[in-house]
């Protein structure tokens, strides 16, 4: 149920799992970042395993792209990869630092491929305390100069401080991670509404979610289209 580990062996190197270095970015109350450059140059046979599973979901399951915005490839944790052990151990470990908690139980986790004219629409997820997401491939290197707003994930919410500048409860401005940021991974309260803009690019944007809790939540998880 923790994130016991302190080191996953990967190779011949052995990573920590949250190294003394790895520093936290606010840019509100409770969301927030740190970059994982440790992974970026050993995560390509991870996203190959996800590509070729991505492959198959959009032959067997061709309009669900369109329903969720993009494909969702999940159970990761049958890829038997280490970059994935890595990154659900951290993920555990930075919610344990973010929120306070001394467990953390991953309610659910899955890889979402983004390609060109997908988006995801505003939403929440009910059955977690936090969520984090990891900017596993960006998509195109020059998305962003193309198009300020491609691929990004928002936050729109007011009750989010930031998003309401104006006015408060009145939602007149967004919150996104820095536009130049690869390889992050950010962290923000499960009930506040976020969205991903429409992705335009030839390489494929790819992330991965968890929802996260203290403890177990009862109750079936269920993946019928509701967001959960």
């Amino acid at each position: 149920m923790t994130a016991a580990k302190s080191k996953i062996q990967i190779g011949p190197v052995a990573l920590d799992v949250f190294p003394d270095d790895l520093k936290y970015y606010p840019i509100d109350e409770n969301i927030g970042f740190i970059e994982n450059k440790d992974i970026a140059a050993i995560q390509k046979p991870f996203i190959e395993a996800i590509l070729k599973q991505e492959a198959k979901n959009r032959i067997e399951s061709p309009l669900m792209s369109k329903a969720e915005g993009g494909m969702k490839v999940r159970n990761l944790g049958d890829f038997d990869s280490p970059i994935f052990e890595l990154l659900n151990e951290r993920v555990k470990t930075f919610f344990m630092k973010a929120t306070g908690a001394k467990t953390a139980v991953v309610d659910d986790c899955w890889a979402n491929v983004v390609r060109d004219g997908e988006y995801t629409l505003p939403h929440a997820h009910k059955r977690a305390t936090a969520s984090v997401v990891y900017a596993l491939d960006g998509g195109d290197d020059d998305g962003f100069e193309r198009e300020p707003m491609n691929g990004l994930l928002i936050f729109a919410d007011p009750r989010l401080a930031n998003c309401c500048q104006g006015k408060t409860g009145f939602v007149g401005t967004t919150i996104s991670p820095p536009r130049a940021l690869r390889n992050y991974m950010i962290i923000f309260p499960a009930h506040i509404t976020h969205l991903v803009t429409p992705y335009t690019g030839a390489r494929p944007r790819i992330s991965i979610a968890w929802n996260l809790n203290a403890h177990k939540v009862s109750g079936e998880l269920k993946h019928d289209g509701n967001i959960e």
